[in-house]
């Protein structure tokens, strides 16, 4: 299988403080890669450095066979990026978000209302529509996020603690979400998570990382 996402002794240090130091690992396309650590382990400086939106001290890495020091613009332009706080426009509708995000990838207009009802029935969104964002609740407006990642139609979607903070039930269902979408449309995806039973629910594979060293991963 071909590696989509190739981190090779990635380094981030913050004045004395090393939070991610030389971490090396491969995520082949199709699979669901659980990226597992406590908070401030540095998990969440590892997905910034893999999307190019912070640039490592030591190290490199290459998403969908592009250099992300090189090219961080092209590598955003063709992945997803669902972040662990929310960046939903709370005034505007659910489908006003979505218009919103494909315009801002530069989906056609005319694909651009398919594609928005395709995903918000994929998940269970479509009759809300109409209601503005910052009236559902976290777990609706964490699957909203999603469908707002996934406008440009990305092979590639990176999640940071998709279910924290959200209920049983909704964390329950976002899981499922994730696994029938990389089911279904082969999207691979890289998800952070501090839940050993989440992580090993979902994911194919995981990597552990602890003090911002890798401390083992699924071979």
């Amino acid at each position: 299988m071909v590696d989509v996402i190739v981190a090779e002794g990635l380094t981030k240090r913050f004045g004395r403080l090393t939070a991610v130091d030389g971490v090396s690992f491969r995520v082949k396309r199709g699979e669901i890669f659980g990226f597992l650590g406590p908070n401030g382990a540095g998990k969440t400086t590892t997905v910034r450095m893999l999307i190019g939106i912070l640039p490592p001290d030591d190290g490199k890495a290459e998403v969908l066979g592009l250099n992300v020091q090189e090219k961080p613009v092209e590598v955003r332009k063709r992945i997803g990026v669902v972040p662990e706080a929310s960046n939903v426009y709370l005034d505007l509708t659910v489908w006003q978000n979505l218009m919103f995000m494909g315009e801002l990838y530069g989906v056609p207009q005319s694909v651009r209302k398919a594609k928005a009802k395709e995903l918000l029935e994929f998940m269970g969104l479509l009759e809300r529509r109409s209601e503005k964002a910052g009236r559902l609740s976290k777990g609706l407006r964490q699957r909203l996020l999603i469908c707002m990642a996934l406008m440009h139609e990305p092979s590639l979607l990176f999640l940071d603690e998709p279910t924290s903070g959200l209920d049983v039930q909704s964390a329950r269902q976002i899981r499922q979400m994730l696994q029938k979408l990389n089911k279904e449309s082969g999207t691979t995806i890289f998800l952070t998570t501090h839940n050993m039973w989440e992580a090993e629910e979902l994911c194919h594979r995981i990597a552990i990382i602890n003090h911002g060293k890798l401390a083992a991963i699924n071979t």
